[in-house]
């Protein structure tokens, strides 16, 4: 299963490359300290697995969401790539959970009223400063912010049609264990002029495995488009939706069967006045 997507990925983008040679773009993060902008995002994620023991089955069936506002500025910078963040959250923002056969429950994004940073460190991981009570999954979507958009940038000039493998970028920040593994590759769609400004789009396909407790495995298979702002070398809008499955050794005393489902969309807020660089 694992690089299924991209193989079929990099041989769409070969069936499609141009045969002349096009005009090439470079792509590069351009992060300044100061530079300020607002954000919208919205991740679902959903999760049917059956856990077997001695015959005794334990089945989850759960919804969650995140529907997050937060207004973002740069404190400080490497090579164009924000290192450490200053985030805040909108009040309306909010976290959702549904479990099989009872109603939504809505409770308020746990960073409200908050000043959070994020910081980059020197061996690629990130922390941020949050004190307070907050899923796992909150505190990794909340670091995941920091993620640089130059992961999915190519290291040279690309032109339509071009396809890259960012595999070493994308794994320093992803957060894989050192068992996993993860290959991604990218590709440059089109470049086109939109509202005055010259706008990409990159379509990304993502394999991963996960060794979990208990041997299991979980295969993840993920593909996004994002549009990226050349000038100022920024992902404006990114779209992704993903799934997974759990795969069980039989020799295993516990069995897990299932997987997962998920989206995930992000965009700059369109009436955000963003600071424009010294």
């Amino acid at each position: 299963m694992f690089k299924t997507i991209l193989s079929a990925f990099c041989l769409a983008a070969a069936i499609a490359a141009p045969v002349l040679a096009d005009e090439t773009y470079s792509i590069h993060e351009k992060q300044y300290v100061g530079h300020q902008e607002r954000f919208a995002l919205l991740y679902t994620y959903k999760v049917k697995s059956t856990s077997t023991t001695g015959g005794k089955s334990t089945v989850t069936d759960t919804d969650e969401s995140e529907s997050w506002k937060m207004t973002q500025t740069v404190l400080a910078e490497s090579n164009g790539s924000a290192t450490r963040l200053r985030v805040e959250f909108d009040p309306d923002s909010v976290d959702t959970t549904k479990n099989a056969g009872g109603p939504p429950t809505k409770t308020p994004c746990p960073f409200i009223g908050k000043t959070i940073v994020l910081r980059m460190h020197p061996d690629n991981s990130i922390t941020n400063d949050f004190q307070g009570s907050a899923s796992d999954d909150d505190l990794n979507y909340l670091n995941g912010i920091l993620i640089p958009d130059d992961d999915f940038f190519p290291d040279k000039p690309v032109a339509a049609g071009d396809t890259w493998d960012n595999t070493a970028k994308y794994a320093r920040h992803a957060g894989e264990g050192p068992k996993d593994k993860l290959a991604s590759r990218c590709k440059l769609d089109w470049v086109k002029t939109i509202g005055g400004k010259q706008m990409a789009q990159i379509s990304v396909a993502v394999a991963v495995i996960n060794y979990e407790d208990g041997n299991v495995e979980e295969d993840n298979e993920w593909t996004s488009t994002s549009l990226v702002d050349l000038a100022a070398g920024e992902i404006v809008k990114c779209d992704c939706r993903g799934s997974s499955k759990y795969i069980t050794p039989p020799s295993e005393a516990t069995q897990v069967t299932g997987g997962t489902e998920f989206t995930f969309h992000a965009e700059a807020i369109p009436d955000a006045q963003p600071t424009t660089k010294p």
